[in-house]
């Protein structure tokens, strides 16, 4: 990561402002007398996240805003020190955004993907870096973190590995703090049912699924997690990833022996999957 923090002009700025930073540093990495991190190449963001550039930060920066604005009236706001985990940090577009609330220091980034802890630490993104592994502990403390975030984790977990991970990541909350999280809406079936033959790409391996989605769908209203093999191999192989519609009685009914729901987002104008924030009885 970088060899210093942000300056404390940097950190005064509003969010607005700091997004225009993170902007710039798309183009250098010098910019407001930081240096700030560099950029995977665009093929290598749109493998993760579905799209590169701008529209890549923009589409963050939404989930950023709610998740602060949450943690402000909740209780939590996010300040220097604040103990902040991204769940799943791929290429560590969020750990930029979260650097100038809480600092590097106590900034944390996990992954089970190896790759991307190794991309983290080649592109200079501050925070500290663990790689995760199927069915292991996450390496921090009981109760040491104030935040932790998942973005597009959740959409992707069958059931058990659902279970195993909210567990720890409950483990490693302190009571109060928050889980932020993006979750597969019923709508997304809807999106698969409509794919068009001919589809490709992502599109195109939903798109063999169109015959299970009245059996998903079923499985969706009953309470249950509706998952969609992937048929990888490896670290992505379908016992452990794929894609997931959760539905909110599922949340409600597995997980409140650690949550209470505080929020829950399911707009398609302001968030392609649903969001759902809970905090740690």
């Amino acid at each position: 990561m970088p060899d210093h923090d942000l300056p404390p002009a940097i950190r005064a700025l509003d969010d607005r402002a700091w997004l225009d930073l993170l902007l710039k540093s798309l183009v250098s990495r010098d910019v407001a007398g930081a240096t700030f991190p560099a950029f995977p190449d665009a093929e290598t963001q749109r493998r993760f996240v579905g799209a590169d550039g701008p529209s890549t930060l923009h589409e963050a920066f939404a989930f950023y805003a709610l998740l602060k604005d949450r943690a402000a009236s909740l209780g939590r706001p996010l300040q220097q020190g604040s103990a902040f985990l991204d769940f799943g940090c791929g290429w560590g577009r969020f750990l930029r955004f979260f650097w100038k609330d809480v600092g590097a220091a106590a900034l944390h980034g996990c992954d089970v993907w190896p790759q991307a802890i190794e991309l983290c630490r080649e592109l200079g993104v501050p925070g500290n870096l663990d790689r995760l592994y199927h069915w292991g502990r996450l390496p921090y403390a009981d109760a040491s973190m104030d935040v932790v975030m998942s973005y597009s984790v959740f959409t992707h977990l069958p059931e058990k590995p659902h279970r195993h991970w909210v567990a720890e990541i409950a483990r490693v909350l302190r009571p109060g703090g928050l889980f932020a999280l993006t979750l597969e809406p019923r709508r997304f079936l809807d999106f698969i049912e409509a794919l068009p033959e001919g589809a490709t790409g992502w599109e195109g391996d939903l798109r063999r699924h169109h015959a299970s989605i009245p059996r998903l769908r079923a499985q969706f209203d009953a309470g249950e997690i509706a998952f969609l093999p992937s048929g990888g191999e490896g670290d992505f192989g379908s016992a452990v990833y794929g894609d997931a519609a959760v539905p909110l009685s599922f949340i409600e009914g597995q997980w409140s022996e650690w949550f209470t729901i505080r929020d829950y987002v399911d707009d398609p104008a302001r968030f392609f999957q649903a969001v759902l924030v809970v905090q740690r009885k």
